[in-house]
């Protein structure tokens, strides 16, 4: 039993001296840079003319068309006639009617004044005559203004130059103010109007930059853009709040209705010292990183600031071009040896 007991305790002594021997961890690291980070907000949602660049011509009465003088897709001047529909010509009766009724006014004026200067009539008289003179001068006037109303709402110029979007409408059909007839857009800017999480709104002001991107183009689909209003109340059917973002569109590739994915630039910090979000971790005492020493991991609690989805912002408990481990950190302990693998 001797030699059998001498075998286990040498045994024994063997396993616990392995046991003892201390674990090499592979680990890649990347030294602690200093580089401008910034905060970001992210939505969805589709693209719009500039509110000013997005006319419907409509009648501003119910009224006959007479002619539409464009097609969709026709490029159009600023004042230039669209449609014409059918007015009441009874207020250019009415002009005429009135045009009469002033000279009558006028000679009776006339004679007034001459009756009274000669004693014939009293001051009443000439004053009445007078006061009939003035009112027939203002109703003329109103009847002019009115007429000048019904011309332009029935020959209808574009108030924007742009291209004929869509047009509504026959000739000989009766279309009431209901009715779009014409739609005349400017696509010189689009609005992206976006949906943004609730918890996010009061970090965006007017004026922060955005970047849009549109699937819809292959090539070239990412545009630069502001934010230009923000909408305070919540739409109840996605639960979201909707900001505007403006974004020029000089070479018109973008059009009304494309899908655009937003991200607003909310916060930056310039020179700060960030590492990778791979190299930040997180326990019951907070978020902590491994930074490597003569071989040696050494775990350190930082603060945090910005996070993004590449980079975390540390503002205490690292200096900058300290090596810190990205790869293999989660199998690490305070003290152990490491290889850096390139």
């Amino acid at each position: 039993m001797a030699p059998l007991k001498a075998l286990l305790v040498v045994l024994i002594l063997t396993l616990c001296g392995n046991a003892g021997a201390q674990v090499i961890a592979p680990v890649k690291v990347t030294p602690a840079k200093v580089r401008t980070i910034s905060e970001t907000v992210e939505g969805n949602g589709v693209l719009q003319p500039y509110p000013q660049d997005n006319v419907k011509i409509s009648a501003v009465s119910p009224m006959r068309i007479e002619a539409i003088l464009v097609r969709p897709g026709d490029r159009v001047q600023k004042g230039q006639l669209v449609l014409r529909l059918q007015r009441d010509h009874a207020v250019d009766m009415a002009v005429e009617k009135e045009k009469i009724t002033l000279a009558q006014a006028q000679i009776n004026s006339i004679r007034a004044k001459k009756l009274f200067e000669n004693g014939v009539i009293p001051r009443v008289k000439f004053e009445q005559a007078q006061t009939e003179f003035k009112l027939a001068k203002a109703d003329l006037e109103i009847r002019k203004r009115a007429l000048e109303y019904a011309i332009k709402n029935s020959a209808i110029r574009s108030p924007i130059r742009g291209i004929v979007a869509s047009v509504n409408g026959d000739v000989g059909q009766i279309a009431g103010p209901s009715q779009t007839i014409i739609r005349i857009v400017n696509l010189r800017k689009m609005i992206a109007l976006i949906g943004i999480e609730i918890e996010d709104i009061e970090k965006i002001n007017v004026g922060e930059r955005a970047v849009i991107t549109i699937p819809n183009l292959p090539n070239g689909n990412v545009f630069e853009g502001e934010v230009i209003k923000l909408n305070k109340e919540i739409d109840p059917a996605t639960q979201l709040v909707h900001i505007w973002i403006a974004i020029p569109n000089k070479r018109r590739f973008l059009q009304p209705g494309m899908f655009g994915a937003a991200r607003i630039f909310v916060k930056s910090e310039r020179n700060t010292i960030v590492v990778p979000s791979s190299a930040v971790l997180k326990d019951d005492k907070g978020p902590y990183l491994y930074v490597v020493e003569k071989g040696t991991a050494h775990k350190i609690y930082v603060k945090k600031g910005i996070q993004t989805d590449e980079y975390v912002q540390i503002l205490k408990g690292l200096k900058k071009q300290q090596p810190v481990v990205v790869k293999g950190n989660y199998e690490l302990k305070d003290g152990m040896r490491v290889r850096i693998q390139e």
